[in-house]
């Protein structure tokens, strides 16, 4: 598992959320019903081997936003706001 997206997913829980874990076709994700918690968001863009990704919304999925480790193919989503 990425170490980055390890430490993302520990504070998403401290602040409340729970990781539901499935596999996109991209990569696997850690996905939390939740908005980005701002102290996650600035450890996430501090984070040089991470990505940011936002995605809107489609007819079968609510809009997101998140980080994706793309060496390790393991990314953490949260709920966007449109």
């Amino acid at each position: 598992m990425s170490k980055a997206i390890k430490g993302l997913i520990g504070l998403a829980e401290q602040s409340g959320g729970i990781g539901e874990f499935s596999q996109w076709s991209q990569s696997d994700v850690w996905w939390f019903d939740m908005s980005m918690p701002d102290g996650l968001r600035a450890v996430g863009n501090a984070d040089a081997c991470l990505r940011y990704f936002s995605s809107d919304a489609t007819p079968h999925n609510p809009a997101d936003e998140g980080f994706i480790d793309d060496a390790a193919s393991l990314a953490i989503a949260f709920r966007r706001s449109q």
